[in-house]
């Protein structure tokens, strides 16, 4: 076990770009940086990623322990009953918890009858329904009390009725005020123009019931709003057509400029328990570059002191993003406690 004031170095780190040797120092239970040439009580042949980021889960639907063990530090649960995941979010928060870092959503808010009411996978304590703009300030404030770091509202005009546009605009707002995000599921047609009109921060899947238009797809860009990716859910591998719409619709939002962040809306049919190499392989095909890809999933930037839980995957970084995907699935995820036992 590494011991205060060790220092432990990796062959090569990602912090928002991919560096050459780099050591740390165990302070206080993070992993300080010190010089890359600083003579290091263990030498790691592999590269250290300070996370790893499923930004679209549903831990009410899965069991999230053996998530760490997939390589996978961080999630963000985009809805579900907060009396649960809002305990699993402080369950994480324990020293010597074996769980990923856990932000939530708290509910869906939605309209009387939006989706996702009447589903059997959504209980009503996971659903808001707001049938008043007035309502959204204190159903995004009871949100927030709960944990929430993000507002997930639901805009899917394929399932039922939709909030109108004043009723988005009041839970933006409210959000705003609370100083959190948020994320839209956006599903049929004119849905994620609507959502952006409100002026969301993230689209919580990549939309797949409509080819988004030029203009829009600028406009998203401009705004700086970020899309979740989650192609795999279209046929887990069998890829459907839902699976090329939403194909097409991130290779424009990349080549946009458009932020694209890994997310797997794991809970929603096979997928795996972990870094999914269906979703890196889809997102590197649409013509992600191996550093955008990699961005997705490890962040664009980290604060210095790293931990408690990182990743670390052998090897050094490929150069293509197709090679980059494949290593990335690779990856182990651990924390500082477990550190040497994890690089056996």
């Amino acid at each position: 076990m590494l011991e205060e004031g060790q220092i432990v170095a990796f062959e090569a780190a990602w912090t928002g770009s991919f560096r050459g040797r780099s050591a740390y120092a165990l302070l206080d239970g993070l992993l300080q940086p010190v010089g890359p040439d600083a003579r290091a009580d263990i030498e790691v042949p592999g590269t250290l990623v300070p996370r790893l980021t499923d930004h679209h889960v549903h831990l009410t639907l899965i069991d999230p322990e053996p998530l760490l063990a997939g390589g996978i530090t961080h999630v963000v649960d985009l809805g579900g009953d907060p009396a649960i995941t809002g305990r699993l979010r402080r369950d994480a928060a324990f020293p010597g918890s074996t769980l990923p870092d856990i932000h939530i959503a708290g509910a869906f808010l939605t309209c009387p009858g939006g989706y996702p009411k009447g589903r059997d996978w959504a209980p009503d304590a996971a659903i808001v329904e707001l049938s008043d703009p007035d309502q959204a300030e204190a159903a995004v404030r009871t949100q927030a009390a709960a944990g929430a770091s993000v507002i997930k509202v639901t805009v899917n005009s394929d399932a039922g009725p939709v909030p109108e546009p004043e009723l988005l605009v009041a839970i933006v707002t409210a959000a705003r005020g609370e100083g959190v995000p948020v994320a839209a599921h956006v599903e049929g047609q004119g849905m994620t123009e609507r959502a952006l009109d409100a002026g969301v921060n993230v689209i919580a899947h990549t939309p797949f019931t409509e080819r988004l238009e030029p203009e829009l797809i600028a406009r998203m860009s401009r705004a700086g709003t970020a899309v979740i990716s989650t192609l795999d859910i279209h046929g887990w591998g069998d890829r459907s057509s839902a699976f090329e719409i939403a194909t097409h619709n991130v290779r424009h939002l990349a080549a946009a400029g458009v932020r694209v962040l890994y997310g797997t809306d794991l809970g929603n049919g096979p997928l795996p328990l972990g870094v999914n190499s269906r979703e890196l392989d889809a997102l590197a095909a649409a013509g992600l570059e191996r550093d955008a890809l990699v961005a997705g999933i490890a962040g664009s930037t980290h604060a210095d002191a790293i931990g408690p839980r990182f990743a670390w995957m052998p090897g050094t970084p490929p150069e293509s993003a197709t090679d980059a995907a494949h290593w990335l699935a690779t990856a182990r995820a651990t924390t500082i406690d477990y550190l040497e036992e994890t690089l056996q």
